[in-house]
């Protein structure tokens, strides 16, 4: 039975757990204390909250919120930091491995996104894709463009409708209609 104090973070972790969209582990090990804190404010603009814990109590804190497989049991050893996201469940990854990549480190090991185990080379893939507001212009723009161009098209038929009345009009004053 884990002590008071390893009970509250338990406890903790499970609210953040209830609360987030997604969650991403990632090894720490070899970031200095001000890239840590770089870091740790990087995820806060994003509206994700990182938290660093024994790996055994992020265990207890998934099992009991129902969040347990082989695969995370396997992944989580060694330093382990826990990224909760509560708004947007893709949204901070980008600026973790822009991150990630900069320093060389943190080290993703796998993600819970929407309640789906996913791999780190998944992650970094859905990083790489568009933001939300991004693919919601480009399918308005999709959406947009056959229109205008149905628009177009109606228009050229009453423009060519309206200039052939103008002619018949023009011939019929002319007199020469027959």
């Amino acid at each position: 039975m884990p002590n008071q104090k390893n009970q509250n973070l338990i406890e903790e972790i499970k609210a953040k757990v209830k609360k987030a969209r997604s969650i991403t582990f990632v090894d720490y090990l070899g970031l200095k204390v001000n890239d840590i804190n770089d870091f740790r404010q990087k995820m806060t603009d994003e509206q994700a909250e990182s938290v660093i814990a024994k790996n055994t109590l992020i265990k207890l804190a998934l099992k009991e919120e129902g969040i347990h497989s082989p695969e995370i049991d396997d992944q989580l050893k060694g330093p382990t930091a826990a990224i909760f996201s509560y708004k947007d469940p893709v949204a901070y990854l980008k600026p973790l491995f822009e991150f990630a990549k900069k320093m060389e480190l943190p080290k993703v090991k796998f993600a819970v996104i929407e309640g789906v185990y996913t791999e780190a080379d998944q992650v970094e893939t859905i990083s790489q894709l568009p933001s939300k507001e991004q693919l919601l212009a480009q399918v308005v723009g999709g959406m947009k463009s056959p229109l205008s161009g149905l628009v177009n098209v109606l228009g050229g038929t009453q423009r060519k409708l309206v200039t052939v009345l103008f002619r018949i009009a023009e011939d019929k004053n002319k007199g020469g209609a027959s």
